[in-house]
């Protein structure tokens, strides 16, 4: 204690002085967060933003038009979707996991979150982990809005760090619920295209911001067992929109096994395109551009890259 006092004694001048200036440092920073908020409800009219500053905070909506489009959303349905997105950020922000969790839609729950322990895991503990968060919401695109979620450096004293994420407003039994994590929903296809005794059926994709997932069904009714893709070539299965745009699969995603087909037996197997989210871009074709109408006579070739019977299989999307 007498060594203490003796330091406190020797250092008092100094000590005033570090103390002064973290008061200091901050008055600047609260200072800096009231007119930066200030600042973002000025901007947010013409930028289509909404800001909310945590403390479950609710703030109107300040804009009716897409940042990617520009067009003009109703007022009601825009006020509607901030509304449920805040809910999800303060049920995060509580860690009240359980009420965010059910504002989930199913389709959601199923592709990203089975359970409420995998939504724990996987998303609130990597994102929120028991920390407040602050957050933006700005309309992107239709119902998909984009979220950029940061630290609240007063709260934690941490350096700011910020995360992107994009969350779709959907219908579901007569109510609203979130897609998250960048996931924009699932849309029903239904549509197959048949040659060569070989069927093949688009059934449903998931889509996501950067890319989308097909689950495609194959019937081989042929005589032989077949190869869907030789993956020789990264650009050999891919999507082909209206405008002949071509967006190609993640092929290496794939093991070799789920290409082949036997004769006689149906597979259902999931593939992965690159594709970025757009409103006006009309997928018309998967195309298999490297198919194997005989597999085992391709395996028997001692050199593969000598064999030309090759088949290009369009599917109709």
């Amino acid at each position: 204690m007498y060594k203490l006092i003796k330091f406190y004694n020797q250092n008092r001048k100094k000590i005033f002085k570090i103390i002064l200036i973290i008061v200091f440092i901050l008055a600047i920073i609260q200072l800096l967060n009231y007119f930066s908020k200030i600042s973002k409800k000025d901007v947010a009219i013409d930028n289509v933003s909404v800001v909310n500053n945590s403390n479950n905070a609710h703030q109107e909506l300040v804009s009716n038009r897409s940042v990617i489009t520009g067009e003009k959303i109703s007022e009601n349905k825009l006020n509607g979707d901030v509304d449920i997105i805040n809910k999800f950020m303060d049920y995060c922000n509580e860690g009240n996991i359980e009420r965010a969790y059910r504002l989930l839609s199913d389709d959601c729950r199923e592709v990203l979150f089975e359970t409420e322990e995998d939504f724990r895991d996987n998303y609130y503990n990597i994102i929120f982990n028991n920390e407040t968060r602050l957050f933006t919401i700005e309309n992107w695109t239709n119902d998909t809005y984009k979220v950029n979620i940061s630290n609240d450096i007063l709260t934690t004293g941490n350096i700011t760090s910020e995360t992107m994420d994009y969350f779709t407003v959907v219908k579901q039994n007569d109510e609203y619920k979130l897609n998250i994590k960048n996931y924009i929903g699932k849309e029903k296809v239904n549509k197959e295209t048949e040659n060569n005794n070989i069927t093949i059926k688009v059934l449903n994709k998931d889509i996501y911001m950067d890319y989308e997932i097909y689950d495609i069904q194959i019937i081989n009714d042929s005589d032989n067992d077949i190869l869907l893709d030789t993956k020789k070539d990264t650009k050999t299965v891919y999507l082909q929109d209206s405008k002949n745009v071509k967006y190609y699969a993640f092929t290496n995603e794939i093991i070799d096994n789920d290409f082949i087909v036997r004769k006689g037996k149906m597979k259902n197997i999931k593939i992965k395109f690159s594709s970025g989210l757009s409103s006006n871009r009309k997928i018309e074709y998967m195309i298999f551009s490297d198919l194997i109408l005989n597999f085992n006579e391709y395996e028997d070739c001692e050199n593969k890259e000598d064999y030309t019977d090759i088949y290009k299989f369009n599917v109709n999307v």
